[in-house]
């Protein structure tokens, strides 16, 4: 195994990382500490504790790696008690596919790697593409939660919920790139869209996503009070260091980080 911690202080020694081989730094077998696969969350983190390493390998009756414990894992779960996990206490994980055909093959990859929520990506929710692709997903995994749109109308949100949707975006043309309402001429102001689809949805608990349109904190406190369950934010959590993206200065003291967006053809 490899770590920082293995190569942190090479080139203070005059030494070239680019000289060394992986195994002149690596950790060898014989002085790790591992685990056993099957070894229960409980046992794993008082190995950690116990050994005061950084990661804990889990290894299978083969000694072949198959899963990693870290440290700083302990410490999230500890600080972050109310995070969305599983039932394997890892985080809960969404992917976007589109409506088309070719995307079916995806889906089926994604529920192997264990996906936890489908989002079908499109501007305008209310297809007939949107719909078939609905029922064929409830039809081949129906354990598998499905958040559907975007729409801005309870008619649209009808058609959604009727197909077997589980949650809804909500939001057309608010987004602070979106260009739905100048090139399609659809849309509506976000506060009257997220009311008008969260009164008819929640008739049938289907929770809304306030999609688009959030620059403040203000913002949120107003999406849940017209009744979304959450709120979707791209362009308040660009300057984050977690987003990804490449940094760049806009202005001398403005700096700014590219986040890439994409809207489905359907």
């Amino acid at each position: 195994m490899v770590t920082a911690r293995d190569i942190d202080f090479i080139d203070n020694f005059g030494q070239s990382i680019s000289e060394k081989s992986i195994d002149q730094v690596m950790t060898p077998r014989e002085k790790l500490v591992t685990a056993k696969a099957g070894t229960s969350l409980q046992e794993a983190n008082q190995l950690l504790q116990a050994s005061k390493k950084g990661k804990l390998p889990i290894v299978n009756e083969d000694d072949e790696l198959v899963g990693l414990i870290s440290r700083t894992d302990l410490k999230k779960n500890r600080e972050f008690p109310q995070a969305s996990k599983d039932k394997n206490k890892q985080l809960l994980v969404g992917a976007a596919i589109s409506t088309h055909e070719k995307d079916k093959l995806r889906l089926d990859m994604l529920v192997q790697a264990g996906v936890d929520v489908i989002i079908l990506d499109s501007s305008q929710g209310n297809s007939i593409y949107q719909i078939n692709m609905i029922k064929y997903i409830k039809n081949r995994y129906p354990d598998l939660q499905i958040i559907g749109g975007n729409v801005v109308t309870a008619a649209q949100a009808k058609s959604l919920i009727d197909a077997g949707v589980d949650g809804l975006r909500v939001g057309m043309g608010s987004g602070s790139i979106c260009i739905t309402q100048e090139v399609m001429a659809v849309g509506r102001p976000q506060g009257t869209a997220v009311y008008r689809v969260a009164e008819y949805a929640r008739r049938f608990r289907v929770p809304v996503i306030a999609d688009g349109g959030i620059t403040c904190v203000g913002h949120i406190t107003k999406a849940l009070a017209l009744g979304a369950s959450t709120v979707m934010m791209g362009s308040l959590l660009a300057a984050t260091s977690e987003s990804p993206g490449e940094y760049f200065y806009q202005t001398e003291s403005d700096l700014r980080n590219i986040v890439e967006w994409a809207a489905s053809l359907r």
